[in-house]
């Protein structure tokens, strides 16, 4: 009996050993993915044709001589070398400095710290919506998997994938604001505000989901517990639901994560056909006036929301199959 417990007790040892180790090696790949994001996006605005220096000029001055342009690009740094320009980007980040921007002349975290709850609230909501229909579609699917409904939900899938959002968010505005006169896209306040964006943001992962739920489904109900359990006599939806389900839904966390991480970049688009002043929002109007500062802190919060979510999931997923 002691020496069955302190196997146990070894064996429980290592298993923890292996998740410590696994969650260090997680949190280094997240800050090496997020290091070679940031160079990237520095790279590719600094490689552009078009020179930040002189948009910024052009943008706070009627007359625009190279003069202004060399002054403007002393002034702001940009006549260092490259590799000075992203180090003194990256130790300022780090300090949580991401500059000011040429835009508007406000602190770009100021800036961020506005729009970012907007597009927070839009794509929990769709979070929410998601799971839910995720839920309901992927537990029919796999109840209908032998009838005609399977094939149905298989196509309605296909299609809600193969949308993009943007079109599901313009043809919501042409049937029920426009010809249906049943909402206003203007003047809104909670949900009345931020749900119909959420409901056109989620309906692709909701689609993609639920059919990647009804394949983990009926891999599991064909596994030996499953059938085990189907020998005992335990109804096959009690089955499902209690033991099917939990293992499944583990399998799926990382992939829900990364589109969680996606929703808030593809908000970008819904935010701007809803007139939604969000993180999306904002850097399509940075990409526009080329406002250099604002869009290599937009593009590292997204980056970091995605590498984030996705090691939280997998550390999760890892803790959870430890335990059952």
């Amino acid at each position: 009996m002691l020496a069955w417990q302190m196997r146990e007790n070894e064996v429980n040892r290592m298993k923890r050993k292996d998740v410590s180790r696994y969650i260090i090696q997680k949190i280094f790949a997240a800050l090496f993915t997020l290091f070679v994001v940031t160079l990237f996006s520095f790279l590719l605005m600094r490689l552009s044709p078009i020179d930040p220096a002189e948009a910024y000029v052009k943008r706070n001055s009627a007359m625009v001589t190279q003069e202004q342009i060399d002054a403007a690009r002393i002034r702001l740094g940009y006549d260092k070398p490259l590799y000075i320009q992203y180090f003194s980007w990256l130790w300022k980040a780090l300090n949580l400095n991401f500059g000011t921007s040429l835009a508007t002349g406000l602190p770009v975290v100021s800036e961020l710290g506005d729009a970012l709850p907007t597009t927070l609230i839009i794509v929990t909501i769709s979070a929410a919506i998601t799971i839910i229909g995720v839920l309901i579609f992927g537990c029919l699917g796999y109840i209908s998997h032998h009838h005609f409904t399977f094939k149905l939900l298989r196509f309605i899938g296909i299609l809600g994938v193969s949308i993009p959002a943007f079109y599901i968010a313009t043809a919501f505005i042409d049937v029920f604001a426009i010809k249906a006169s049943a909402i206003s896209v203007v003047g809104n306040s909670g949900l009345s505000r931020y749900g119909p964006a959420a409901l056109c943001l989620c309906i692709s992962g909701m689609c993609f989901y639920s059919q990647m739920l009804t394949d983990a489904l009926l891999h599991e109900m064909d596994q030996d517990y499953c059938i085990y359990a189907k020998c005992r006599g335990i109804s096959e939806i009690r089955i499902l639901v209690c033991h099917a389900l939990p293992h499944a839904m583990i399998d799926l966390l990382p992939n829900f994560a990364q589109m969680l991480g996606m929703s808030l970049a593809n908000a970008a688009i819904v935010e701007r056909v809803f007139s939604l002043s969000g993180l999306g929002y904002l850097m399509i109007d940075s990409v526009v006036a080329r406002d250099a500062p604002m869009i290599h802190a937009s593009v590292l919060v997204l980056a970091g929301a995605l590498v984030i979510m996705d090691v939280i999931a997998e550390i999760a997923q890892k803790l959870l199959k430890r335990d059952l």
